[in-house]
């Protein structure tokens, strides 16, 4: 009996043997290997996450070994006549795994019923096969077949059934030296016409792009790389390394453009918002700094490592990574050094391109305006027309020092929409745009404390105040005592020369400022000459100074009216209105007026309107004979003697004057908007608020968050995406593999 049982064991033991996939007929083989790995899914989020495990078929010993038909001949299967090739037809085309018919074959003997290749075909599943959808869809996969492939309203999963075909032909027959140079150019030629086609499919164009990519990397990677080629595409990661390769296995330099590829294809790099949103913009600031840092580009010495390549097929048939045979080159690819280096210049300009990138980012902000052009780096903005054009006209305004224009000449002539009235955003932008283009306006709000009018006029000066500009406490005290000088010389409505000389004098002479500093006074003094300066609540800002800090600012007052050497009637009863402004007695007008007198030489003044000026003798003392001198003194010892209070109430003299005009304003930039977040769901503000914690998400994390937050992918991130456009005119989450969130764009918009 024991015998029988072991004869039996061993019986069994010999059919499991027999019937074992290595007794069968071994699985094609080519002269690259095949290494049995996942392939990434290519778009649906529900799609499996491995390819499915094949089942083991019978195929009829009988059965017709299949025929690959070149694009030139022509066959007829089921009634459909099939032209222009690229396919295979027959009964019997093992795939890589030896247990089944690829899933491009077409088997003339399966059934098909009429249908449209646009009808839904949901039922092909994610990895179609031929053999095994139903005859419906195989009918109208041969219709779009015979009727050229082009139907642009095909159901994708057809295009890539053929797509099919294309892979195995080039990369398992191929490697093999079994098609033509000629063959090969008319498979490239077809992959490139159904990508302008079915392209708008992010997972075709993404394999159909690698496709052509290891095309050339494998049989013409000797020669230029065609303009076909997207190697910024990662997709094309494995094939730029070839690029790569190259350059280094040669010594040559790495170019640019390939420095910049080689950051944005490695996995563990990635660009923020502002170099994905202003792409072009980056580029060009990109190439352009990195050749003033490393001239030709870096030269980088070959490492030890090799390269290798693989090929992940679109075809579930190719299964695993296809890895393919390169001649021996280097892998530079994975070194660290010189990606930090261009890490460091590739973060230097997407900081410089942030405020660029947030203005265009904002709802109907046009990004070729000149208040958008304005907040790019220097080099990138004189390249536009409209900046140099709009930089023309700003030279010939300031083409002999500060040039005075009316402000609504100046929008007019930059060709900007001329606001309807200019609050302090209004300012600020115009200041900024001003300062952008190279030049300085005054004034100039964020450092003047005043606005421009439309009915006024503004100051151009060249250079502008700079980047960094920070004003000084100085700075800040000659921008009062240069209005409440231009208040006293334009008493009499004639600006003498000496009175502005004057000021200038005080501003040139100051050891305490800087030359941009200078310059910017200067601007601001043309302007303050040459408009009305008002005292609107001078007063009230003065009710609590002191009488000695009252006295000091009279000092100024009275300084500039006798500049010219002479008082008119009208500046002595202006000088009293000021006077009583600031608190003081008017009659110490005249007390001041000959105070001042016998500093000087004889001084023309007139105490009455109707009185004829008369000049008050000066002292038996040798007469100064500079004019403006007792100016420039007293304000010296204002600087030096007097208490730090009367720098302060300098300062604070105007310094509420924006405020107050823009009290209007203020009530409506008050946000009244309940929070942008409220117009989503709970679920939908859940998953928004995981997205930003971090920029680049692996799309397959993505499914799993949906997953567990009971949303489907695409649709969560089209509600997302509906929200940003909404409130910012701009995707929030850019899909792709891998997918990026915008978190600066999500950041503006729940913050206003």
């Amino acid at each position: 009996m024991k015998i029988i049982i072991a004869l039996f064991i061993l019986y069994i033991i010999y059919r499991a043997i027999k019937k074992s996939p290595s007794n069968k007929k071994p699985p094609l083989r080519t002269e690259a290997t095949f290494r049995f790995e996942s392939i990434e899914p290519r778009t649906s989020a529900s799609a499996p996450k491995q390819l499915p495990k094949p089942k083991e078929r019978t195929i009829p010993k009988t059965a017709k070994t299949a025929k690959w038909y070149r694009s030139d001949e022509c066959v007829s299967v089921q009634g459909y006549d099939l032209s222009g090739g690229l396919i295979y037809v027959g009964e019997m085309l093992r795939d890589s795994s030896g247990y089944d018919n690829d899933a491009c074959l077409i088997n003339p003997k399966l059934k098909t019923a009429p249908a449209e290749p646009w009808e839904d075909a949901d039922e092909m599943g994610y990895w179609p096969r031929y053999e095994t959808i139903s005859p419906k869809c195989r009918g109208a996969y041969l219709k779009w077949l015979a009727d050229g492939r082009s139907e642009p309203e095909a159901y994708i999963g057809y295009v890539f059934l053929f797509f099919y075909g294309l892979e195995r032909r080039l990369f398992v027959d191929g490697s093999k030296g079994n098609i033509s140079a000629e063959e090969r150019l008319d498979i490239v030629q077809e992959v490139i016409r159904l990508r302008k086609i079915y392209g708008n499919n992010r997972s075709f164009h993404g394999y159909a792009s690698n496709f052509l990519a290891m095309e050339w990397v494998l049989y013409e990677s000797d020669q230029p790389a065609p303009d076909y080629l997207d190697f910024d595409d990662r997709y094309c990661s494995e094939p730029f390394q070839v690029v790569l390769a190259q350059y280094v296995a040669d010594g040559k330099a790495i170019p640019g453009d390939v420095a910049l590829r080689w950051i944005i294809l490695h996995p563990e790099f990635g660009l923020r918002t502002p170099a994905r949103r202003c792409a072009k913009e980056f580029r060009a600031l990109f190439l352009h700094r990195y050749t003033q840092q490393f001239g030709d580009g870096l030269i980088i010495n070959p490492n030890k490592t090799l390269l290798k390549l693989e090929y992940h097929a679109a075809s579930s048939s190719i299964r695993g990574a296809l890895q393919l045979k390169i001649p021996k080159l280097p892998n530079p690819f994975i070194l660290k050094a010189p990606l930090k280096k261009i890490g460091i210049l590739v973060e230097e300009c997407t900081t410089q391109l942030e405020p660029y990138s947030r203005f265009i980012g904002r709802k109907n902000n046009d990004p070729n305006s000149l208040a958008a052009l304005a907040l790019l780096p220097k080099e990138l903005m004189l390249r536009a027309p409209t900046a140099q054009k709009a930089q023309s006209l700003l030279t010939q305004i300031s083409s002999h020092g500060a040039g005075l224009i009316a402000t609504e000449s100046l929008y007019t002539g930059l060709e900007e929409r001329v606001p309807l009235q200019i609050g302090k955003k209004e300012s600020e932008n115009l200041a900024t745009m001003i300062e952008g283009m190279g030049f300085g306006i005054a004034p100039d709000i964020r450092f003047h404390n005043i606005k421009p009018t439309l009915d006024g006029n503004v100051v151009i000066f060249p250079k502008g105040h700079g980047i960094d500009f920070r004003p000084s406490r100085e700075f800040r005290t000659l921008i009062t005592i240069l209005r409440l000088g231009a208040i006293v010389s334009q008493i009499d409505n004639d600006l003498s020369p000496a009175e502005e000389a004057t000021l200038q004098t005080l501003i040139n002479e100051s050891r305490e400022l800087t030359q941009i500093e200078k310059e910017s006074l200067l601007a601001f003094l043309h302007w303050c000459l040459n408009t009305p300066q008002g005292t609107a609540g001078i007063k009230q800002r003065l009710a609590d100074v002191s009488s000695v800090e009252k006295t000091a600012i009279s000092h100024i007052l009275i300084s500039v009216a006798y500049a010219d050497g002479r008082i008119d009637p009208r500046e002595v009863k202006q000088l009293e209105k000021i006077y009583t402004t600031l608190g003081l007695n008017k009659e110490q007008v005249t007390s001041d007026l000959h105070t001042l007198a016998a500093a000087n030489e004889p001084v023309t003044v007139g105490l009455r309107d109707r009185e004829p000026s008369y000049a008050i003798p000066s002292p038996d003392i040798e007469p100064v004979q500079t004019k403006g001198f007792s100016l420039n003194e007293e304000l010296i010892r204002i600087r030096t003697e007097e208490t730090r209070q009367v720098r302060g109430v300098l300062e604070e003299i105007f310094a509420d004057q924006v405020d107050d005009q823009d009290d209007d304003n203020l009530a409506v930039d008050i946000p009244t908007a309940k929070n942008p977040l409220e117009s989503l769901d709970t679920v939908h503000q859940k998953f928004f608020h995981r997205l930003l914690e971090q920029e680049t998400w692996e799309r397959r994390a993505i499914h799993d968050l949906c997953k567990e937050l009971g949303l489907m992918v695409n649709g969560a991130m089209e509600v997302l995406n509906e929200w940003a456009f909404d409130h910012a005119n701009a995707p929030l989450i850019d899909d792709g593999e891998p997918v990026f969130v915008d978190v600066d764009l999500a950041k503006e918009i729940v913050n206003g």
